[in-house]
């Protein structure tokens, strides 16, 4: 995903203003309401710590009655030139994050939530799924709370840009002129699929349910930024609905969870 002049992040910063938890961490996460069906948890992390992460600083189920405001601020921006989104597209619903994209007042809109906790280096989890939709992405990536100060950056580690959701990007941003590097995953996103993202001084290392999909050694690795996670659903410049896009197209994320890099590689 381009920084598209840095709209993309600058226009959140203009509409509001994203308290991120930097030192702490943001603790606790809220227990499921009720099992879920199908495949959605299948791979579900359990309660103890990772051994090679340790504890997540940041953790969610979304197995509340709403979204954990001390975790998350929603995407709002419904005037905005690019990349509008609109607050009523968000929700938490039988244990899952709900985003809805689509038309609203007959203007396409995304839906999506930015993470209060930032940090440099770590790991990102995310259990996702969408429904098909030209002209939308389901997105979970990271954007500095600062772009451009002191860097340019973004890592995402699930851009499925493809309409049918047979296919996804993993992209790496750097410099104001958004130089980047890619690759592409083949996995069928309309079910439910674990991505995962390490981020360490020397590589970053992507991966989909529990399996290495690309590590980069190279130039472009951000070193200084403190990192959100952004999870959205979206339409961004350059890309329009089409005649089989349904007027709503839901993402969903059944659980998230980030860990701090281990002392020896910060």
């Amino acid at each position: 995903m381009a920084f598209d002049g840095v709209i993309r992040g600058m226009v959140v910063a203009a509409a509001l203003t994203v308290a991120a938890c930097v030192s702490g961490g943001c603790n606790g996460h809220a227990s499921r309401a009720k099992p879920q069906s199908g495949n959605a948890d299948q791979t579900k992390p359990g309660g103890g710590a990772s051994k090679t992460w340790g504890a997540p600083v940041l953790s969610d189920d979304f197995g509340g009655a709403a979204l954990d405001k001390n975790k998350w601020q929603v995407y709002e921006a419904p005037d905005a030139a690019s990349h509008r989104g609109i607050a009523a597209g968000t929700h938490v619903s039988g244990g899952r994050l709900v985003l809805v994209g689509g038309l609203y007042g007959g203007r396409d809109q995304s839906a999506g939530v930015i993470s209060r906790f930032a940090q440099t280096y770590g790991r990102w989890e995310a259990r996702i799924r969408s429904d098909p939709g030209p002209g939308y992405s389901a997105t979970a990536f990271l954007w500095p709370v600062h772009m451009g100060s002191p860097e340019w950056a973004e890592i995402d580690f699930a851009e499925i840009l493809a309409g049918d959701r047979r296919s996804g990007g993993l992209f790496i941003h750097h410099g104001r002129d958004d130089q980047q590097v890619q690759r592409t995953t083949r996995a069928d996103f309309t079910k439910w699929h674990t991505v995962t993202v390490d981020w360490l001084p020397d590589h970053v290392t992507f991966s989909m349910d529990g399996k290495k999909t690309w590590t980069y050694k190279g130039a472009f690795i951000p070193k200084q930024s403190q990192m959100q996670l952004y999870l959205r659903n979206e339409m961004r410049t350059g890309f329009h609905r089409t005649a089989s896009t349904p007027d709503k197209i839901t993402m969903e994320v059944d659980w998230i969870r980030v860990y701090r890099a281990p002392s020896a590689a910060r």
